[in-house]
């Protein structure tokens, strides 16, 4: 198998190549990045994803996993979130077609379902101007919309994989549970919110592998193209049960400091469907 892979030095297209490039997958790595060290199996292409790639052809599967605002670092910049997410990421598909690139697996976000129950007006908007998780949220589902348009009129094999919320591995340290592993070790007093909300938490290992399977068009499924994939393990626990598993595991001397329920601890993340596709349930990091 040959894929096509965007976003190789994000947190989900590292661990891909690492995986992957293992198990034989030979994978064109499209990035930013100039310097990319050298792994077998892997095709360093450097360069914007909406370049006409001539390397993106029938012979490959396209992996988009690239994205803008994925990280609450990147600001809440809803322009600069549609630039990337929406316009250049519709290109590359177009770029795809030209090229008879047919197989499609899409990484998307299951902070869709904030979005697509809503009437987007101005003064929703407006209101959720500064709100990263909102337009982070209407970007990709933006996107998912145009693309499940495109890729019904081109007849192509679609998955768009809605992922929840992943943990572990090369984490980026500003993440909950590197922040937190790293307090425990250092026996510091970790302060975060209530911890109220729920959400299914799965490890990096398993999302790969998710995704690994995901890219076998061969699996038999009844249901057309293009697809709609939840992928999760199905068992949502709250973030304060989460963080103090992983806590009594580590046996710091430090205590855990919950504050007040704020307004944006109410969301929740919970599976509300039955999932397309279940991942494993490991969670190595909280395994005992």
């Amino acid at each position: 198998m040959k894929v096509f892979l965007t976003g190789a030095n994000g947190y989900i297209g590292r661990n891909f190549i690492r995986k992957a490039s293992k198990i034989g997958i030979k994978i064109l790595a499209n990035t930013s990045k100039k310097k990319n060290k050298k792994i077998k199996n892997v095709t360093w292409l450097v360069g914007p994803i909406d370049k006409f790639w001539k390397e993106l052809n029938d012979d490959v599967v396209l992996l988009h996993a690239a994205a803008a605002g994925a990280r609450r670092e990147s600001g809440s910049n809803l322009k600069k979130f549609k630039d990337f997410n929406l316009i250049k990421s519709t290109k590359l598909l177009e770029n795809a077609i030209k090229s008879n690139c047919k197989k499609w697996v899409i990484i998307s976000t299951n902070k869709e379902y904030k979005i697509e129950n809503l009437k987007i007006t101005d003064s929703l908007l407006k209101k959720n101007k500064y709100d990263h998780d909102f337009n982070y949220a209407l970007s990709k589902y933006l996107f998912t919309q145009e693309c499940l348009k495109i890729s019904k009129e081109n007849d192509i094999k679609c998955r768009i994989l809605r992922l929840f919320h992943i943990y572990g591995g090369d984490e980026y340290k500003s993440r909950l549970w590197p922040s937190l592993v790293s307090a425990a070790k250092k026996n510091i007093d970790f302060n975060m919110s209530s911890g109220h909300q729920s959400t299914d938490f799965n490890h990096i290992n398993d999302v790969i592998d998710g995704i690994i399977e995901s890219l076998n068009f061969r699996i038999k499924n009844k249901r057309p193209y293009p697809q709609i994939w939840d992928m999760a393990s199905g068992k949502s626990m709250t973030v304060k049960k989460f963080v103090r598993k992983i806590w009594l595991r580590l046996k710091p001397k430090s205590r855990i400091l919950f504050t007040k329920v704020k307004v944006y601890d109410r969301t929740n993340y919970k599976i509300k469907k039955k999932l397309h596709w279940k991942l494993k349930f490991t969670r190595p990091e909280i395994a005992k």
